[in-house]
């Protein structure tokens, strides 16, 4: 979704998708195979609609899910997290593609907050680009199934998303860019990273959300925009199609394009992690935290600069929450680092960024070679 415009009557949008289309197709070197439907939505249909793709994405139900990212110290404690969610991705949407049911939507009405505004007259361009490059990475990709093929790895899902959100916006900065007479890549290079960090108003993020979610919202425009940048200036628009057949397994190859991809450890933990459960408790759900998810929670008691370089070397991590009685919530997380040295920087780090921003639930760290392992809410023996 991208918070930018959409203006012009229902009854233009066939021609307007038509007449955009085209655009992104000749930007991006491929051809739609169908026409994109397209219409209207309100803003309470809007919000039914936020709610139910809100509910698909959390690994768990939302209260479970917000009781373990609060366990684990991503978030602080926000009981109305939900309607806080909503809110916020509400008051970003002014138009988006919806990969179930394969349509692109206008919310009525919303477009009105931006009139006067300095790129109002761009804003019907940047926003049908941007959003019909999505419904293109749709009828190549099938995303719906993608993306519901992820909900038990959130850093792989984000890699993708940062693939999709990246492609979408160079597609739109380039097509705005056709407009501008003289323009060339030292003007682009000026304007990707404005528009990307422009399409959520992330400086008016309300405070009731937690920073986690706003972070993890930005991270595919921003840092999305700069890796499918760095992959066409590489290799052309033939660089991201490789990247359709085989996309990005983990956060870490958005962070790190230039270092060789690897394949995150995926023997950590078990598939079926009963056995691992403290007596009395029973699996809620597994994830990957990734590189993102770990620097984030390292951030949280470390300057950047400490931290950054610590998640740096991650490998592979996968994470289990348990529910037990009383609605107590325990988690073990495993994490593979680059080496035992890597491991012995993170432990420290983690310790320390503890210290300084406490886990809410009594944790213990170990270290085995080069992974790390992370107990928290264990009853003690």
């Amino acid at each position: 979704m991208l918070a930018l415009a959409a203006t012009g009557a229902t009854d233009l949008l066939p021609a307007k998708i038509t007449e955009f289309a085209k655009v992104v197709e000749s930007v991006r070197g491929h051809k739609f195979d169908r026409a994109v439907p397209a219409g209207e939505i309100d803003a309470t249909e809007l919000r039914q609609t936020l709610r139910a793709k809100l509910a698909e994405s959390f690994p768990a139900s939302a209260e479970d899910t917000r009781r373990s990212l609060v366990a684990l110290g991503l978030i602080e404690d926000s009981p109305d997290l939900v309607n806080h969610l909503i809110d916020f991705y509400a008051s970003q949407v002014i138009a988006f593609y919806d990969p179930e049911p394969r349509r692109f939507f206008v919310v009525h009405g919303a477009a009105e907050s931006l009139e006067g505004a300095p790129l109002e007259g761009a804003a019907e361009k940047l926003i049908f680009t941007h959003e019909l490059t999505h419904a293109l990475q749709d009828q190549n990709l099938d995303l719906d199934r993608r993306i519901k093929a992820l909900k038990d790895n959130g850093d792989r899902a984000l890699a993708l998303q940062s693939l999709l959100e990246g492609e979408a916006t160079l597609v739109m900065v380039r097509a705005a860019l056709a407009d501008l007479p003289g323009a060339d890549d030292s003007l682009e290079e000026e304007l990707a990273p404005l528009l990307s960090a422009g399409t959520l108003e992330k400086a008016n993020s309300p405070k009731d959300v937690p920073a986690y979610f706003t972070e993890q919202l930005f991270f595919p425009y921003v840092e999305g925009t700069a890796y499918v940048r760095r992959t066409v200036k590489k290799s052309g628009w033939s660089g991201v199609d490789r990247l359709w057949k085989s996309p990005p397994l983990s956060t870490s190859e958005i962070l790190h394009p230039e270092a060789l991809p690897f394949a995150p450890a995926s023997d950590l933990i078990p598939a079926n992690p009963e056995g691992l459960a403290p007596e009395g408790f029973k699996v809620l759900y597994s994830d990957t935290l990734g590189e993102w998810g770990l620097r984030f929670l390292l951030r949280r008691g470390l300057p950047n600069a400490e931290a950054d370089p610590a998640a740096a070397s991650w490998r592979g991590d996968r994470l289990v929450f348990f529910s037990g009685p009383g609605g107590a919530i325990a988690y073990l997380w495993k994490l593979r680092l680059e080496n035992p040295g890597a491991a012995a920087v993170l432990e420290r780090a983690l310790k320390s960024s503890r210290e300084k921003n406490p886990a809410p639930r009594r944790e213990t760290v170990s270290r085995e070679g080069a992974d790390l392992v992370v107990r928290g809410g264990f009853p003690a023996k």
